[in-house]
């Protein structure tokens, strides 16, 4: 398909264009997807607000919907016109990681994502190479629309973070972006006694709560670690004391609740990180020694086919997260908008 298409590319720090560049090629076993809706990721923000992941000229965009209207002779299982999500991945094949089947680990990885190294989807079409079915493209099954569609690969990390509680399990989740409501969600659905949100937005906050949480607390408010400790339990460890949360789910990326999750977690707990911090955060290798947590980093690690299933359900809801909707010329606006999560939640670009 010869031509021009619109993207939003960044130039650097809180500067976007809206720039004609050419649509691009379709290979024998690639497709090319015309893009409905793109969701921006916190991952997003901090590329845009500090050029975190990219370089300038770089697509944003990786969490998307749309439709198929081209596709290589060599490409199964797939046809012009079918309603999509995908997520392409590229890794060296050949390092340490690669070697051990470890791919998520490959220090090339995002290098060649989608809306990382490679063009994203902030544009009319977005090109996935070597076009597999179940590995880098999902059809999209008729219950979900374009809209939830954009919100499946962030329901992909928070499935994988919520895949840590046990049914019983008291829960601690510091955040209440889209990730960490539906992470919220599943928590609940896993057979969690009780789950807790702290959050300083009260529109994420009110949204939580609305959504099934337990309880909600501002930090800006007061003490959260002490909120956290009258709501689920005082739990005393070596020369100290601390909250009983079996499972502390990070979704903020704040150097605080960073440092406040070790507390959080009772000795023997589980602490996930998902949030990005931008700063690095203080932590005090102490309460690891003395609680002996299990730490778990989580980049996804779920499956879209997981994800989808949830989204179909009904076990996972986005659609009340989504706050926000601009056309593609308003790329900017989108993204200072994502920033303001006094304001937000979830922002779309809709083409």
């Amino acid at each position: 398909m010869a031509g021009k298409m619109k993207a939003a590319v960044w130039q650097a720090p809180r500067q976007m264009t809206i720039d004609l560049v050419p649509i691009p090629e379709v290979g024998p076993r690639d497709v090319l997807i015309k893009v409905k809706a793109v969701g921006i990721c916190g991952s997003d923000v901090h590329s845009y607000k500090l050029g975190f992941y990219v370089q300038s000229g770089q697509i944003l965009g990786h969490e998307f919907s749309g439709e198929i209207v081209q596709l290589g002779a060599e490409v199964d299982g797939l046809e012009v016109g079918e309603r999509v999500t995908a997520f392409q991945i590229g890794v060296c094949g050949t390092c340490y990681w690669c070697q051990r089947q470890q791919y998520g680990l490959c220090p090339d990885l995002f290098l060649n994502s989608t809306g990382y190294g490679l063009p994203g989807a902030m544009a009319e079409y977005v090109h996935i190479s070597g076009a597999t079915l179940g590995i880098n493209v999902f059809k999209l099954p008729s219950e979900i629309d374009f809209e939830i569609g954009a919100t499946i690969e962030p329901t992909v990390t928070a499935s994988s973070a919520a895949n840590e509680v046990q049914p019983g399990d008291k829960v601690v989740i510091l955040g209440a972006g889209l990730i960490g409501n539906v992470a919220m969600q599943l928590a609940k659905s896993r057979g969690a006694s009780k789950v807790v949100v702290t959050e300083v937005s009260p529109l994420r906050l009110e949204m939580a709560r609305r959504m099934g949480a337990d309880a909600v607390f501002n930090p800006l408010a007061g003490d959260a670690l002490e909120w956290v400790k009258q709501e689920i339990g005082v739990g005393r460890y070596h020369f100290n004391e601390g909250a009983m949360a079996d499972v502390v789910l990070e979704m903020a990326g704040a150097p605080m609740t960073v440092t406040q999750s070790l507390e959080m977690v009772r000795s023997g707990g589980t602490i996930v990180y998902v949030g990005l911090p931008e700063k690095p955060a203080l932590i005090d290798t102490t309460k690891i020694i003395h609680k002996t947590p299990k730490i778990v980093g989580c980049l996804g690690g779920s499956t879209f086919e997981i994800a989808m299933d949830l989204l179909a359900s009904g076990k996972a809801d986005t659609r009340p997260l989504i706050t926000h909707r601009f056309p593609l010329d308003e790329a900017q606006a989108a993204l200072e908008m994502q920033l303001r999560s006094e304001e937000s939640i979830k922002v779309l670009i809709e083409m």
